[in-house]
């Protein structure tokens, strides 16, 4: 059953890489319009979320902001056909301003290694697309659950230049190679790790479980840090990308500072475009000790 879902999401996504940005962002829409008129997991996971980060803003305009959530979300995941089935130099000219660009290219020629930081905000995939044209990079990534599909992400996102490695311990080894050998290496700071994995941290004024990860690797291989990520524009006009550099906190040798220096950073990215993160994404479901999953609380599906 695993592969043939696969099949399927490959088959919509190479239909979808043959339509152009507007019609794929329209197509999204639809799905987005769709997610916020039914009790779907996506809308109930985005409310809790939403009330959890805006305790300040009232039901109606967390709910406005739950619709342009699945909105927006859903314009990544139709996305996902342009950007794995455009030609590079095609996917690249959606590419509108580069801000911080400058940050890139110092953090290229430093022998230290960069670590990109990048929040599932906006288009990650086309940010991948442009980093992977100015340098060599090595990102993480969660093997799919379809052994099919997860052949073919691969292939198709190390067809623009990225080397994948998936979340084992050969995998995080090769992170700190990459760094150690003063490469590029791009992680996604964002997702829930398991408990000894992470520490908790403020995020959006929620402690949070926070990954470790980049904590260690700028320890052991004194890597520096930027942030980025791809800002969706209105009426499908293209993206603008952030590069923005990381404040001292994320130096600390003390890991929930580091952590909590990183949640700080991201949520500034946020601000720029709120309803273009991954608000669906169960992030609070590990809770400190003696504190309730509020996704149990609310029954969400």
């Amino acid at each position: 059953m695993k592969n043939i879902i696969g099949y399927l999401m490959i088959a919509v996504i190479k239909l979808l890489g043959r339509v152009s940005l507007p019609t794929a962002q329209k197509i999204g829409h639809r799905v987005g319009i769709y997610l916020w008129g039914r009790r779907t997991r996506a809308r109930e996971v985005a409310r809790v979320n939403l009330g959890l980060v805006y305790p300040n803003k009232s039901a109606e305009e967390r709910d406005l902001l739950v619709q342009e959530t699945l909105i927006q979300n859903g314009m990544i995941g139709a996305e996902m056909g342009p950007m794995w089935g455009y030609e590079t130099a095609k996917g690249l000219a959606l590419v509108r301003t580069v801000y911080g660009e400058e940050l890139v290219e110092a953090g290229i020629k430093d022998k230290r290694g960069l670590l990109i930081l990048a929040p599932h905000l906006g288009n990650w995939e086309i940010l991948n697309n442009y980093i992977s044209s100015k340098c060599p990079v090595t990102i993480m990534y969660r093997p799919a659950k379809s052994p099919v599909f997860n052949e073919w992400m691969v292939e198709r996102r190390e067809t623009v230049g990225c080397k994948l490695v998936p979340t084992t311990r050969d995998g995080v080894a090769a992170l700190f190679s990459v760094l150690e050998q003063g490469g590029t290496v791009g992680f996604l700071p964002d997702q829930e790790p398991r408990l000894k994995s992470g520490v908790f941290a403020p995020f959006m004024g929620v402690e949070t479980l926070t990954p470790k990860l980049p904590y260690e690797m700028i320890q052991k291989t004194g890597a520096q840090v930027i942030y980025a990520f791809a800002k969706r524009l209105p009426n499908a006009e293209g993206f603008d990308l952030y590069f923005t550099a990381a404040e001292d906190g994320i130096y600390s040798d003390d890991a929930r500072t580091c952590a909590t220096s990183m949640n700080q950073s991201i949520e500034e990215l946020i601000k720029i475009a709120p309803a273009q993160y991954q608000w669906t994404y169960k992030r609070f479901k590990r809770r400190p000790e003696g504190q309730k999953n509020p996704y149990s609380e609310a029954k969400v599906p």
